[in-house]
């Protein structure tokens, strides 16, 4: 079942940390792996990062690839480039979805 990214929460990546996330596009064809997930989710407000390392090359500019993981499935994020060392390239996506108050009942 495909990942519908913005219904999930960082608990659905967090549960998947270390593991290998394929992405694939026109030109590129790379493995990152998630290592670090921060949750700054609220009462209202689903929010949190993703960090991920890939490979020194090809460096990815900043823009949606989509993604493909065994368990989750395929889905398109928006990644940043942050960093580099000597372990890789390193890439953040941040994922903001407001909660909708439930409905008043009158």
């Amino acid at each position: 079942m495909p990942l519908d990214i913005q219904r999930s929460v960082a608990a659905t990546f967090a549960a998947h940390l270390h593991s290998v996330f394929r992405l694939r596009d026109q030109s590129t064809a790379l493995e990152l792996a998630l290592i670090e997930v921060a949750d700054g989710s609220t009462s209202r407000q689903v929010s949190f990062s993703l960090l991920f390392r890939g490979p020194q090359q090809p460096p990815l500019a900043q823009q949606i690839y989509p993604f493909e993981h065994d368990d989750l499935g395929g889905f398109d994020l928006f990644i940043v480039p942050i960093r580099q060392d000597a372990q890789g390239r390193y890439y953040e996506a941040i994922v903001n979805r407001m909660i909708e108050p439930p409905a008043r009942s009158e």
